[in-house]
């Protein structure tokens, strides 16, 4: 009989295959930056790349924060690298202003029976939730949260959510000028 501790050794995983992992091991980094893409030298390290770039590969070298009191950290300053002793400075300058513009507003939009649904229930019950989910209307038996949660993202879609206040303006308008 064979020893145990010779049986218990690597046992060959079948599943996996070994130079297909190899060659993703291998593989250049996936880079969603355009600007870093289109400049990235695969025969460098990361860190090098970096580097040429301007850009910081361990923010712990960049930004040396003093241990003693967490007051100060917002006074520490980033210590940039010289934009001459770069090779590649239009990165780091292109990175900066497409920073410096923002993020694009996503547009979100709900389903057309959602806007149907929460402006009915908002119509009727403003904001009470638990009597909006004892309404006949609330076929799928939403919780408050789960119908407070939908009337946020509805009035988190723009487009719809105006068109909703307008239409409930026009409404109200010309009931004001009967009573007047």
């Amino acid at each position: 009989m064979s020893n145990k501790r010779r049986r218990s050794g690597k046992k060959r995983n079948y599943d996996i295959d070994k130079k297909k992992a190899w060659k993703k091991l291998k593989r250049k980094p996936v880079i969603h930056c355009k600007q870093m893409n289109d400049v990235w030298d695969k025969k460098k390290t990361v860190q090098q790349n970096l580097r040429d770039m301007g850009l910081a590969f361990d923010t712990n070298k960049a930004v040396k924060i003093p241990r003693p009191s967490p007051a100060i950290i917002s006074e520490v300053p980033i210590n940039l690298i010289p934009t001459e002793d770069l090779k590649l400075p239009k990165v780091r300058e292109s990175m900066e202003v497409e920073a410096a513009l923002g993020e694009k507003e996503k547009r979100f939009l709900v389903s057309s029976e959602d806007v149907i649904f929460c402006t009915h229930m908002m119509d009727k019950y403003r904001e009470n939730y638990k009597a909006m989910a004892r309404d006949s209307k609330n076929q799928y038996q939403l919780t408050p949260k789960q119908i407070r949660d939908k009337i946020r993202s509805f009035k988190r879609s723009k487009t719809q959510y105006q068109q909703y206040l307008d239409n409930k303006n026009c409404k109200e308008d010309p009931v004001e000028v009967m009573e007047s």
